[in-house]
């Protein structure tokens, strides 16, 4: 397997209540020697693709944060996300074109009492979370909502 990559990361506050995260990774993992038995024949995979390894990698996140009072502080959040064209069998016959997903949440904080309400996959984006050679196939989770509430002791 030869295996190549670089990853850049970037954080910001914009301002006193704007931060602004960002993350890019790029591999190009390959194999370059790959002989498997396969339905009773030998076959070479020189070259193909190293399985659940995603080209290309991004993640924006955009996030408003303000104390409302001395004690109670809230916040807004947004994420984009993008994963690359990725394989889940040595054949490189099971693959996951490039998508994106959308995230969002907010919230408030009073003292040591958060409540947060959040969307995963906004879009609704269909897309295969991870698959195996034998026929298994799991899709990634649809647009889902929720709250989570949290206290700290």
């Amino acid at each position: 397997l030869n295996s190549k990559g670089v990853e850049l990361e970037f954080a910001a506050q914009a301002s006193k209540h704007l931060s602004i995260d960002y993350n890019v990774g790029y591999t190009n993992a390959q194999f370059e020697s790959l002989e498997i038995a396969q339905n009773g024949l030998n076959s070479i995979l020189n070259g193909n693709k190293q399985i659940f390894t995603p080209d290309l990698s991004s993640m924006l996140a955009i996030q408003y944060e303000k104390n409302l009072n001395n004690n109670l502080k809230g916040f807004i959040r947004t994420e984009w996300k993008y994963t690359g064209t990725t394989y889940f069998d040595l054949s490189n016959n099971i693959k996951q074109s490039p998508y994106n997903l959308i995230n969002a949440s907010t919230g408030i904080q009073l003292n040591d009492i958060s409540l947060k309400i959040w969307t995963r996959n906004l879009t609704n984006q269909r897309y295969i979370s991870y698959a195996y050679d034998f026929g298994a196939v799991h899709l990634g989770d649809p647009a889902t909502s929720g709250l989570t509430i949290s206290v700290r002791f």
